[in-house]
């Protein structure tokens, strides 16, 4: 007869939401490396990225790697203005506050702007590697408000890149914040005290920063 610990160990699930996903190299990546590690694990992958050509790779990844049990297919849920959120809210502006507007019907290029609505306290993490400094200041916006509506309680969001601590970094940083904003006025690496504020708005708290080569 098996023990309630025995079965737990047998049924353990863990759900997770990677946003901005790229080609999939993460992904497939962390889930080879998760299953390896974790015998029992049932594990449930949502990648996402608004690039088609990028979903097409991750699930071509997928596909390759004999992962697609575990990994799902795709989406592509906007984070940002364009479209509302990934939650789907409307238009944003930069103060984080929404608007309604008759020309965001919910849909981005045939994508479901609100599709995410459909996972609810859902997801135990959610994975965001170098998207915030590349992408305009609104994304995080909508990747906190995200994080606030479907992740459980207790769940983690873990984000990776550069950051600005009291407004500046080590010189390599710096430079690369410069190069950032001549592509594009909107991109940059952001101050971590500024992205801390906003996912405290959003019901977060900032739990541990790791420093990474």
């Amino acid at each position: 007869q098996q023990s309630k610990s025995d079965e737990n160990e047998q049924t353990a699930k863990l759900t997770v939401l990677e946003l901005a996903a790229g080609s999939g190299v993460h992904t497939q990546h962390f889930v080879s490396s998760l299953l390896q590690e974790n015998d029992h694990l049932r594990l449930e992958w949502h990648p996402s990225d608004p690039d088609p050509a990028a979903r097409i790779s991750i699930d071509a990844r997928a596909k390759f790697s004999d992962l697609e049990d575990c990994i799902l297919p795709a989406n592509g849920w906007i984070l940002g203005a364009q479209g509302g959120a990934a939650c789907g809210d409307g238009n944003r502006d930069t103060d984080g506050k929404t608007s309604p507007s008759s020309s965001c019907d919910g849909s981005v290029d045939g994508v479901t702007a609100d599709g995410i609505r459909q996972y609810p306290n859902y997801f135990d993490l959610i994975l965001c590697i170098n998207m915030i400094h590349i992408a305009p200041w609104e994304a995080t916006l909508g990747l906190m408000e995200c994080a606030g509506k479907v992740l459980k309680k207790g769940g983690m969001l873990v984000c990776y890149g550069p950051y600005k601590v009291g407004g500046t970094a080590v010189e390599s940083n710096l430079k690369f914040d410069e190069a950032l904003r001549s592509r594009n006025p909107s991109w940059g690496v952001r101050n971590l005290e500024e992205v801390t504020a906003i996912a405290k708005k959003e019901g977060l708290e900032m739990v541990q920063s790791v420093e990474m080569p």
